[in-house]
C-alpha cells in the first residue's frame, strides 16, 4: 500500500511538472489528477478492507487458542469416562459371568430343579442361577391367612427332605414372606396381622414350620418384608397384584447369615450379617407395635434386622 501511495504521489508530481512546464495541455492534466484521485480512493479502500482482515484474523486466532485449550480439557474429560466405562464394563461382565453359574452344587441343584417340576409351576418356581424357591402364596394360602393348604404341605416337606439330605449339608435357608399393597381390612385378619409387615411374617413362620419338622430349625430363618419388595408392578388404587404375594427361600452357604443362637465370646462380636434365632413360637396377643421387618425368635420381641441381599432378589 505504501508503494502504490508513493507512485500515486510520483504520478501527480510528473503530471504537475508537465503542466508547469506546457508539455501537456490543462485537459490531460485535469484527467491525470482525477486518476491520481481514484486511485487514492482505492488504496484507502484496500487499507481499510486490509485492517478489517487483520482484526478478523486476530479474532480467529483467539478463538483458535480457546479452542485448543478446551479440546485438551474436553480430551481428558473424554478419557476420564472412557475409564469409567471400562471399568463399569468389567463390572457388569463379571457380574454376568456369575449370572451364568448356579450357586448351588450340581446334585442339590438338580434335586430342587426336579422336585419343582414334580410340583409344577402353578404353585413353584425354582431359579437355578440364583437358587431362589418362590411360591406363590394364593396357593399356599388362604386370602389374609398365614395355615398353609393342605395341598401344599406335602409340597413343602419334600422341600424339606432335598434341604435335610446330604447333598444340602452345608446350605442354610432363609424364608422371605412377601404380600401386594391391599391394605388389611377384615376385623377378623386385622386382629391376626395388624399389617402387611405381620401377615408376610406369619407366612414365613408357617413355612419354616413344615420345613423345620424334617431338618435342625438352627438352618432356618425367618423375614417379612410386607408388600416394600414387589417383583412387579400393582394396580393402581392399592389393588395389588398376584405375582407379589409369595414366599421365597434362599438357600446360602452356612453361616452367611450367621444362623443359631450363638454362645461364648464369639455372640458379643460385630458383624454386618443378621443374627437369626430358631423361628416357631406361639404368637403372643400384644398391642399393635411397629411392623416387623425380619427375623422372629421365640417368645420375644420380634427384632428389627436388616434384610440381607442376594442376587435375583430384589431385597
Amino acid at each position: 500500500m505504501n508503494l502504490l501511495r508513493r507512485l500515486s504521489a510520483v504520478l501527480s508530481a510528473a503530471a504537475l511538472s508537465a503542466a508547469l512546464a506546457g508539455c501537456v495541455s490543462k485537459a490531460e492534466f485535469d484527467t491525470c489528477v482525477r486518476r491520481n484521485q481514484i486511485q487514492e480512493e482505492r488504496i484507502k479502500t484496500l487499507e481499510a478492507a486490509r485492517d478489517d482482515e487483520r482484526l478478523r484474523a486476530d479474532k480467529l486466532k483467539q478463538q483458535l487458542d480457546g479452542l485448543l485449550g478446551a479440546g485438551s480439557l474436553c480430551q481428558q474429560q473424554l478419557d476420564a469416562l472412557n475409564a469409567q466405562l471400562a471399568a463399569k464394563n468389567a463390572l457388569l461382565d463379571r457380574l454376568a459371568s456369575q449370572m451364568t453359574q448356579t450357586p448351588l452344587p450340581a446334585e442339590l441343584s438338580s434335586a430342587l430343579a426336579d422336585w419343582a417340576a414334580q410340583v409344577g409351576p402353578d404353585l413353584v418356581e425354582y431359579d437355578e442361577k440364583t437358587g431362589i424357591v418362590r411360591f406363590k402364596s394364593d396357593l399356599l394360602f388362604a386370602k389374609g391367612e398365614d395355615t398353609v393348604s393342605p395341598d401344599a404341605v406335602p409340597k413343602l416337606e419334600g422341600l424339606a427332605r432335598i434341604l435335610a439330605s446330604p447333598a444340602a449339608q452345608g446350605f442354610d435357608g432363609l424364608i422371605v414372606g412377601h404380600t401386594d399393597d391391599i391394605p388389611i381390612l377384615k376385623p377378623d385378619t386385622l386382629a391376626k396381622h395388624p399389617t402387611n409387615w405381620y401377615l408376610s411374617a406369619h407366612r414365613a413362620i408357617a413355612v419354616e414350620r413344615i420345613l423345620g419338622g424334617a431338618m435342625p430349625e438352627t438352618r432356618l430363618a425367618v423375614m417379612g418384608l410386607g408388600e416394600f419388595r414387589p417383583i412387579a408392578p400393582n394396580e393402581s388404587g392399592r389393588r395389588g397384584n398376584p405375582k407379589n404375594r409369595r414366599v421365597e427361600i434362599y438357600i446360602v452357604p452356612s453361616g452367611s447369615l450367621r444362623i443359631g443362637v450363638q454362645a461364648g465370646p464369639a455372640a458379643a462380636s460385630a458383624s454386618a450379617a443378621p443374627t437369626a434365632a430358631p423361628a416357631p413360637a406361639p404368637r403372643p396377643a400384644a398391642p399393635r407395635p411397629p411392623a416387623p421387618s425380619a427375623v422372629i425368635p421365640p417368645a420375644a420381641p420380634r427384632p428389627s434386622v436388616p434384610a440381607p441381599a442376594f442376587p435375583g432378589s430384589g431385597l
